[in-house]
């Protein structure tokens, strides 16, 4: 049962904890982006298998030069000075070698979890670790990273994050409450199918931006719409994502999970880097595709020996082979459903956070680095570790899963 109860984050003391962080709703200048159009046929089937807030002054070569003395007036030294300061050559080499990227990390309403018990559903939590491992981003060169934070965003239009490169949401289901659970679909009344006009321009502007190279992440909850009673949710996120959940055949198995990069998609860059692993985890699977869709590059299987739910053809809670992740790109648009990230310990994991950190950099249009991206961030949780479902069978080289030496829940 889902509990509808929120628990309230103290920002100040997950402020302390991360000094790196943003200011939450803080807004910059809009970018221009011309909308595109396309007209694609939707057939759905299952699918088979499947800132840095302390900017580095860049690095200048030389060649070596014997070393000389000389001796200039003090009035030739300012002018020389004020010029080398102004130059257009000099500014303009400057922002071409530290080109700017966005990413807004937008959360949900924490409505779905204990009240009490923290570590699972941890929205907010999730995305502020995420955040601050961009921030920390060690091998990413070239590019100067701003990240932005909003927490529970209410806004029906994209004024507050028309200049991202990339939006990284977790929320619950845009229709699992009557209250604003989803940061980019407000919920409908029930028996009503679609939104008003207001709304409906409002998301026209919003698959704008996608289109015009706006990146969208979702995750966890957040990836599911109600398809009969939202289809024109439906229909945004076949064309972001090239899949969607549905209802009566999508599922969200909970147990410990081995999962496997697909060995076909081991060039694409959110695979650099990233091994087989195995942790806990709710993964919201089993979607509906377009099929033969090109744009679409199946990333990741995923199998448990144990979990809450069943699946036709295999002993009860087994769930064998099925593809749980995968990319779309259609011209300037990328666009990620990840359902797993209920238990924030499974930030802890290396090969996990990788190809998180990997979806997240390629999402802004940022070239994941060889080797996948590599954080200094320090403080992984923000919440204890969730023992839910630990009876459950572990696969053969599960670790035990604890807080790293050092680290302090604040």
């Amino acid at each position: 049962m889902r509990n509808p109860h929120r628990i309230v984050y103290y920002m100040d003391v997950i402020r302390d904890a991360m000094p790196g962080l943003t200011a939450i709703h803080s807004r910059r200048p809009a970018r221009r982006h011309r909308a595109q159009c396309r007209t694609q046929r939707k057939v759905i089937q299952s699918i088979k298998i499947m800132t840095h807030n302390k900017l580095e002054l860049p690095k200048t070569g030389s060649k070596v030069l014997p070393r000389r003395n000389y001796t200039l007036p003090a009035n030739l030294v300012l002018v020389a000075v004020v010029f080398a300061c102004f130059s257009p050559g000099t500014n303009q080499a400057y922002a071409q070698e530290q080109k700017q990227k966005v990413i807004y990390f937008l959360s949900g309403l924490r409505d779905h979890a204990s009240p009490t018990v923290g570590g699972r559903h941890e929205v907010a939590k999730d995305l502020l670790v995420l955040q601050d491992c961009m921030n920390n981003a060690a091998n990413i060169k070239g590019i100067k990273i701003v990240t932005k934070y909003i927490e529970a965003r209410s806004a029906l239009d994209v004024e507050d994050i028309k200049d991202a490169d990339a939006l990284i949401v977790e929320s619950s289901s845009a229709s699992s409450s009557q209250r604003r659970t989803h940061p980019l679909f407000p919920p409908l009344a029930p028996d009503v199918k679609t939104y008003d006009q207001a709304t409906l321009d409002y998301l026209s502007q919003l698959d704008g931006l996608h289109k015009a190279g706006m990146g969208i992440m979702i995750l966890h909850w957040g990836i599911v719409v109600n398809n009969e009673q939202n289809p024109r949710a439906r229909d945004y996120y076949l064309n972001w994502f090239g899949q969607t959940a549905l209802e009566g055949f999508t599922q969200n198995p909970l147990g410990f999970w081995i999962v496997t990069p697909i060995e076909s998609a081991k060039k694409h860059p959110i695979l650099s880097g990233v091994g087989r692993w195995i942790y806990k985890d709710e993964i919201f699977s089993r979607l509906v595709v377009n099929p033969g869709d090109p744009y679409r590059t199946d990333l990741l299987i995923g199998e448990s020996p144990e979990t809450n739910q069943s699946e036709a053809g295999s002993p009860r809670g087994v769930i064998g082979p099925r593809g749980i992740a995968s990319a779309y790109e259609k011209g300037k648009a990328r666009g990620i459903l990840w359902g797993g990230m209920d238990f924030h310990s499974a930030l802890l994991n290396e090969n996990y956070l990788r190809f998180v950190l990997n979806a997240i950099t390629w999402t802004a249009g940022i070239e994941v680095p060889a080797g996948g991206v590599k954080t200094t961030a320090k403080q992984l949780q923000l919440a204890p570790i969730n023992k839910t479902y630990d009876n459950t069978i572990k696969p053969d080289g599960y670790i035990e899963v604890k807080l790293p030496d050092g680290v302090i829940i604040p």
